[in-house]
Parts: C-alpha cells; sequence; structure tokens
C-alpha cells in the first residue's frame, strides 16, 4: 500500500482545450491541466478497453490506487508553473501576457447537435486553447507533472507498480501506461482536441522544481511547504488558512448514471488557485481527486 511517485511527460499533439471560464461566444481556457482532469480522461480510457462498462467501478479504483499532480507546459528545460507576484501573474520567468503570447492561441468552433451531426443555430463560437506548438518558434510543446501511483486489488481488478510506470488487471486482460500511450485531455474531444502521447514517465524521490516536501502518512499523500512558497493545486477554501492570491468556485461535469457523460453538474466549492502564496508554514492533504485540503495545526 505503499505510495512511489512518479514523473511523467507527454507531448501535445492537438490543441488543448481545459475549460475556465467564458466571456460572452469567447471561451477561455486553463494554463495547466487539473488533477481530476487526468482522473476523468485515464477512467475513459481504460474501462471500455477492459471490457468492464462500468465506469464507476473503475473511476474509484484509480481513486484508491492514485493520487495526481497537476499538469503543467514544459518546453526548452522549464516548467511554466504560475506564482503569484507584486507585479502580477507570472509562468516561471515569464509574464501572464509573454507566455500567452507563446503558448495560447484561439479557434473558431461551432457547437454540433447530437441527432443531426449539424450545427446548432447562434451556436458559433471562440475556444482558446494550448497550442501543441509554440506560437513564436514553432517548437513541440510538452507537459510534465507527478503522480503518486500504489499497488491495489479489488473487485477482479488489479493495479500494479513497476519501476517504469503503471499496470492495471482485469480478469485476462492488462493494460500498461508506459511510453506511447495516448490520452485525450479537456474538452472539444470530438473534434480531435486534447490528445497526449506519453513520452516519459519514471520513479523519482521528489517533484522538484516544485514547492514543498512530500510523505506518506495514515495512507496518505502529503505535502509541506513553507512560508512565500507558491502551491502549485487547487487548495480548499479554508478561513484558518493564511495565503493571498486568487479564489475561485470549480465546477465540473461528471458522470450521470442516467444521462451519461459530462450530464451531471457537480461544484466542489471555493478553491485558492494555483500560484497562490503561503504567508505561513503549512500542510496539505492530496484528495482523490488532487485537490489540497489543509491539516490542521
Amino acid at each position: 500500500m505503499t505510495w512511489r511517485l512518479f514523473e511523467w511527460t507527454f507531448k501535445l499533439k492537438s490543441p488543448l482545450y481545459i475549460g475556465f471560464h467564458k466571456v460572452l461566444h469567447f471561451y477561455r481556457t486553463r494554463p495547466y491541466v487539473p488533477a481530476n482532469i487526468i482522473w476523468a480522461a485515464l477512467t475513459a480510457k481504460f474501462t471500455p478497453l477492459l471490457g468492464v462498462e462500468d465506469y464507476q467501478k473503475i473511476g474509484n479504483l484509480l481513486k484508491k490506487a492514485m493520487r495526481f499532480g497537476y499538469l503543467y507546459i514544459y518546453d526548452d528545460q522549464k516548467l511554466y508553473i504560475p506564482k503569484y507576484t507584486e507585479d502580477g501573474l507570472y509562468f516561471n520567468s515569464l509574464s501572464q501576457y509573454e507566455f500567452e503570447k507563446k503558448f495560447i492561441t484561439s479557434i473558431a468552433t461551432a457547437a454540433i447537435d447530437a441527432q443531426s451531426l449539424t450545427a446548432e443555430e447562434g451556436m458559433l463560437h471562440e475556444v482558446e486553447v494550448i497550442s501543441p506548438y509554440r506560437i513564436d518558434n514553432g517548437e513541440q510543446v510538452h507537459l510534465r507533472g507527478f503522480v503518486w501511483i500504489r499497488e491495489i486489488s479489488e473487485n477482479e481488478i488489479s493495479i500494479h507498480v513497476p519501476d517504469n510506470g503503471f499496470m492495471i488487471k482485469y480478469k485476462e486482460k492488462e493494460l500498461k501506461l508506459n511510453v506511447d500511450f495516448q490520452l485525450q485531455l479537456g474538452g472539444e474531444r470530438r473534434s480531435g482536441f486534447g490528445l497526449v502521447r506519453l513520452k516519459e514517465i519514471k520513479n523519482t524521490p521528489n517533484f522538484s522544481p516544485f514547492y514543498g516536501d512530500w510523505k506518506e502518512e495514515n495512507e496518505e499523500v502529503i505535502i509541506s511547504m513553507n512560508l512565500g512558497q507558491s502551491i502549485w493545486a487547487h487548495v480548499v477554501h479554508n478561513d484558518s488558512l493564511k495565503i493571498k492570491g486568487y479564489i475561485e468556485p470549480l465546477v465540473s461535469r461528471d458522470w450521470d448514471i442516467q444521462k451519461g457523460a459530462g450530464r451531471k453538474l457537480t461544484s466542489y466549492g471555493l478553491f485558492w488557485s494555483p500560484g497562490s502564496i503561503l504567508i505561513e508554514d503549512r500542510s496539505f492533504k492530496i484528495t482523490e481527486l488532487g485537490f489540497w485540503e489543509v491539516i490542521d495545526c
């Protein structure tokens, strides 16, 4: 049941849209991939391949076996992690404006009626995306982050953790999450958006260049951070937490047993956004969906 930390890097093969908020007919994207998006994508990928026909069963097992960090743009040996400063939001050494000039673009698209497969009237809109190639020089863009995995077996399904990644078994079927594994993340997937290919996954003792240290405590993954360091996941709002940055509500489209994928709106509450700055030392527990919860002192 021991957690093992892995660093994984994905090659971005098509435009990536991670829903943020909407301004009229313009849909903004987040500049990173939250943990719950990765969990949902793996659930959607593994369930039909294993032939289980029960998305909840696979999703619940992944929640028990994995703790996800966020994926951030990785390029030219730099990881673009957000941080709020006196001069505004920065990504590594780039201001938000400079960062978006290099990595963010937009594409005009239209909503398609599922019955007629034609464009719905009045639904032309523009979607902001992370480009698979840098806008300024055309170089390939990657995503990098960290994931904790532990071995587990339940209801004829088992997860094993070799040194090179992740393996899930169901009866006679066996799937491996290793190099060249492909996945679709985020929205607009019918248009081919969000395709990524795993370039590398390796066991590692720490999550540098992210701030903090980690340990296992009571079968949970605990992150400890110091005064002045910036968080790199959404932190559940807590009145006792001394922090400065940006607060936002999080809402997602989840699986509905009767209606299907994306038909259930779930509100998770208020969160401090990645990049917010701690003004005290604090420790956090990573939840099943990758959000952080403050551990009371």
